[in-house]
């Protein structure tokens, strides 16, 4: 759908999610209990698919870096 010809329409998360997993994520939304849950699982479904993967992809590649270790110098205390 993405890499068609044609006019280019977006793809929601929503719809993204559908191919990867095989399920609607807002029917598994809807009988939620908590509200606040649900209402940010759905404007996140609700957003283009390239910011929602996109600044997950960001968040893991920040998160799990390689860090060099800090050198500690230590005073003496005489």
């Amino acid at each position: 759908m993405a890499l068609g010809t044609g006019a280019y329409n977006g793809l929601a998360t929503a719809d993204v999610w559908t191919l990867l997993v095989g399920q609607a994520p807002l029917e598994a939304l809807e009988g939620s209990s908590n509200r606040f849950l649900a209402t940010a699982s759905i404007v996140i479904m609700n957003m283009p698919a390239w910011i929602a993967f996109g600044l997950s992809g960001f968040l893991l590649v920040h998160v799990c870096r390689v860090r060099r270790p800090r050198r500690r110098r230590f005073r003496n205390v005489n």
